[in-house]
């Protein structure tokens, strides 16, 4: 399974890049949201079989990222990372059709217990 990782936080990216790795997934990793919606123009190399992306990065947030996916790629399973699990936010993102939230800091068994149900 190949995962499309999108934080703006280098440190969190790579850290979440090997945990991913060391479970079996290929992992593809974007600094923000327009640099995810490039992977996804690049796709062609790769096939995106999931998104794990934080909410709150500058210039397009997770939700905003989730907009795109949907318009682009349909149903493609997300999880949207937050420290900030704010009822609104849920709610905005349940509107889109965001498919999970896991609320940072989080275990690497927490991940993998949300990867496995959203796919």
């Amino acid at each position: 399974m190949n995962i499309l990782v999108v934080d703006d936080d280098a440190l969190q990216l790579e850290t979440l890049r090997r945990g991913l790795k060391n479970k079996g997934y290929q992992v593809l990793e974007a600094l923000s949201g327009k640099e995810a919606v490039k992977c996804f123009a690049r796709s062609n190399m790769a096939k995106i079989d999931l998104v794990l992306s934080d909410y709150l990065m500058p210039g397009m947030n997770g939700i905003e990222l989730v907009k795109k996916i949907r318009q682009n790629y349909g149903s493609l399973p997300v999880i949207l990372m937050t420290a900030y699990g704010e009822k609104e936010l849920v709610i905005e993102a349940l509107r889109n059709r965001c498919d999970s939230f896991i609320e940072k800091p989080f275990t690497l068994d927490q991940l993998m217990q949300e990867i496995e149900r959203v796919t």
